[in-house]
């Protein structure tokens, strides 16, 4: 790795608040994900491939559910108002490369938040993911969440449920995201403690890891 490279991955991390070495794993990790709107009937099945930065996986999600079509209400109001973004962003991610990638300042989704699920047998673990300002991203919760998928015991076949929530949420539980840190690290205790170490093998995934088939 060139200097120059090392000096931009040491920018990402700083962006990003921690160590980045899980997003340095290629091919990146997928996951199976439900996403749907808080109240929601319908819950499309969906891939993520990517992890970039908060807002971009916001963005994902927000544009699978519209893509669904099974929420025709956020359908219609995504294409009428986001799509022309979206497609814009993914033109710009596209045309980036390696860690160029992370250092893209993604505009806010129309989402604020999304609150990750999994069902770990003996319990559920929820993972926050918040968007962010451009050049403000510790505390979006991205590196927690991913450091989960690769040394929290995931499996390929695991699904996800994920709940989107506009800027207006309030309260004390998953279903109604809090609105203060101090109930955040109650209900969301794996974003503000030391996280797992990442993966430092030399494969390109870490061991009995697998992306969804």
């Amino acid at each position: 790795m060139s200097s120059d490279e090392l000096e931009r991955w040491a920018q990402v991390a700083e962006l990003a608040g921690g160590p980045v070495e899980d997003l340095q794993i290629t091919p990146q990790a997928s996951i199976r994900c439900r996403v749907g709107r808080q109240l929601s009937f319908s819950w499309p099945e969906t891939v993520i491939t990517e992890w970039i930065n908060e807002n971009h996986l916001i963005w994902t999600l927000c544009a699978a559910l519209a893509d669904s079509g099974l929420d025709r209400e956020w359908t219609q109001g995504f294409d009428l108002y986001f799509r022309s973004q979206w497609v814009q962003i993914q033109s710009t991610v596209q045309q980036s490369q390696g860690v160029d990638r992370f250092l893209l300042d993604i505009p806010a989704p129309p989402m604020f938040m999304a609150v990750f699920a999994h069902s770990t047998g003996s319990g559920v673990r929820y993972h926050s993911i918040m968007s962010t300002h451009a050049g403000t991203r510790p505390g979006g919760g991205l590196l927690y969440l991913l450091r989960h998928v690769y040394h929290g015991g995931v499996s390929p076949t695991d699904v996800f449920i994920v709940v989107l929530y506009d800027g207006d949420v309030t309260g004390g539980a998953p279903q109604l995201p809090p609105s203060s840190d101090s109930d955040l690290a109650d209900l969301f205790p794996e974003r503000y403690a030391s996280p797992p170490p990442p993966y430092r093998g030399s494969s390109p995934a870490p061991p009995d890891y697998a992306p969804p088939s």
